[in-house]
């Protein structure tokens, strides 16, 4: 701190003698003004300014006064800049930290400690939250303490009254409080003056209690006795600990309603993997896939990319919308959501018992035809008679069975396919309706176009879902995100066939991450997963098609991020 003070150079000696050793540390003499305080002589004093010579008591008043209000305006401006300070930050942590940084800067403090109220009625307890010392460097541990009159945090949170103590080792014998020095004779520091303050909120309820140790001046000799802290020292404490009380109490607000969300999350990926079993732990992976993409974004300075950072909310925007990115799955029919082969079981079994009953009528028709044709039995002639026809059956069978698959289609069973649709079962009724037809016929996977476009219908669901959320402004992108992470750099994607740069970055980060996911994953029963290698050829050939983007893959590649984290 800097305090100018303007006066004939003759007077300065005899009154540096009867100033106080704060004031003496901050005097800037000036030969003129403009200056703090302007004294026996012309000149612009901010302060302070007399023309006319005070004498030495008078000037070493005027100048103590003055000293005093210079003070309290800095402090002022020091306090309306710890309250903006206070009020950016949102996590609790690093609150607490700038809490006693501000608070000891703001007092000179060499020393501090936050204790906050945990707890409801008589089952409250004091954390010891946060400490901070300039002499001394010792592990942190957090612990709770009772919350007791008889120590001086305990005090303060059980009756919200502040306490201003010179000297800690000359408590009035009346006090219910006593001075723990555990840490002085741990460490070998000595505690001596001290500030407890009560932090509160709005509404006068106590969250905490602010603690500062040992007053003493920038560059005052540590071996010196500390300074007490005044009564004027105590207010401003208590200034701050009135801002501090509010900034605790929104943080711990927000960080309630974090944990709220993220249990809510946390409910709505388990209410997807319960609803589809055989894919749990896909949308954990998608997201920390995604995120780890993103990741490699921000420390990659060249490129295309090179200029986008994404913050610590924004990751965790990506996390949510990773996890989430498949909710809507839970607005699509379970039959079709699980469907793992072309057919569904029970159609599949009615087509396989048609097969077997005309198995049977084929056997009675040939009975029949050579009864009436007068024939004796032939058990011989009659033995290839049941060959022939059990390998026709079991032809038709293994051919529904292999067309049944969600493979690739091959071209000779597209072919055989036509003669199942002829047969016939109980005289004119077919074995194989239409619907099931189709179905067998589906060139690849296991989904008719109508049920295709029902589960591409997943991620509009899942939009309509996320925008009924309230999100808090750095997660509003969630839904957004979430909405467009099948949509393809070429615009040939769904649903809203968006194109590049249309298609946010997180999303196309995601898009990989969802396709490299389904192919490595495990726990598949309709399919075994696909070796790493090939899964990265069929990432790059889906990047040269279009469907990806090149540069993002690139760096999913040279990250790789697809290796298992620590953590």
């Amino acid at each position: 701190m800097r305090f100018t003070v303007a006066l004939p150079f003759c007077h300065r000696s005899s009154l540096e003698g009867r100033l106080g050793r704060e004031l003496l540390r901050a005097l800037e003499w000036r030969d003129d003004g403009p200056a703090e305080v302007v004294l026996g002589q012309e000149g612009e004093g901010e302060l302070v300014a007399c023309v006319s010579w005070p004498e030495l008591e008078g000037a070493a008043a005027l100048l103590t006064v003055a000293f005093q209000r210079h003070k309290d305006r800095l402090d002022m401006e020091r306090l309306h800049d710890v309250g903006r300070a206070l009020a950016s930050e949102q996590d609790l942590d690093k609150l607490l930290d700038l809490i006693l940084t501000q608070a000891r800067r703001l007092l000179s403090a060499e020393a501090g400690s936050l204790y906050l109220v945990k707890g409801e009625g008589q089952a409250r307890e004091l954390l010891f939250a946060h400490t901070q010392n300039a002499q001394v460097s010792l592990p942190f541990h957090r612990f709770t303490m009772p919350f007791s009159l008889s120590s001086m945090a305990g005090f303060v949170a059980s009756t919200g009254q502040s306490l201003c103590i010179a000297d800690v080792h000359r408590l009035p014998e009346d006090a219910p409080y006593r001075f723990n020095d555990s840490f002085d004779q741990e460490t070998g520091y000595r505690t001596v003056s001290m500030l407890c303050v009560p932090l509160k909120d709005t509404e006068g309820e106590i969250l905490g209690v602010l603690q500062l140790i040992n007053r003493r001046l920038e560059g005052e000799d540590e071996s010196r006795e500390p300074q007490p802290f005044s009564a004027s020292h105590l207010r401003l404490a208590e200034s701050l600990a009135g801002q501090a009380g509010v900034a605790v109490k929104n943080a711990g607000l927000r960080q309630e309603i974090e944990t709220l969300l993220e249990r809510f999350v946390d409910a709505s990926v388990l209410a997807i993997e319960q609803r589809d079993p055989v894919t749990s732990g896909h949308s954990g992976r998608v997201a920390a896939l995604t995120v780890g993409l993103v990741e490699a974004v921000n420390q990659t300075p060249d490129g295309p990319y090179g200029e986008l950072f994404f913050n610590e909310r924004q990751l965790r925007e990506v996390r949510y919308a990773g996890l989430l990115h498949d909710f809507g799955k839970v607005g699509v029919r379970e039959q079709v959501l699980v469907k793992a082969k072309k057919l569904e079981p029970l159609r599949l079994e009615l087509v396989l018992h048609r097969l077997r009953l005309r198995h049977e009528e084929r056997l009675r028709q040939r009975m029949a035809q050579d009864w009436r044709g007068g024939l004796v039995f032939d058990a011989a002639s009659w033995e290839i008679v049941e060959r022939e026809l059990k390998e026709e059956t079991d032809h038709f069978v293994a051919l529904v069975l292999q067309a049944n698959e969600p493979s690739v289609l091959p071209q000779n069973v597209q072919e055989d396919l036509a003669h199942l649709e002829l047969l016939t079962w109980g005289g004119t009724h077919p074995v194989m309706e239409p619907c099931d037809m189709a179905s067998l016929r589906i060139a690849k996977g296991s989904l008719t176009e109508e049920e295709r476009r029902e589960i591409e219908s997943h991620v509009t669901h899942t939009f309509r879902f996320l925008q009924q959320i309230p999100w808090t402004r750095d997660l509003a992108s969630v839904p957004t995100i979430a909405y467009a992470h099948h949509e393809r750099p070429d615009g040939q994607g769904y649903p809203r066939g968006l194109a590049s740069p249309d298609i946010p970055l997180q999303s196309r980060a995601m898009a990989i991450a969802d396709i490299f996911d389904a192919l490595t994953a495990q726990d598949r029963p309709y399919k075994a997963a696909v070796p790493l290698a090939r899964s990265l050829d069929i990432l790059h050939a889906e990047a040269k098609a279009g469907h990806l983007d090149s540069e993002l893959l690139r760096l999913f590649m040279e990250a790789k991020v697809y290796e298992p984290r620590e953590g």
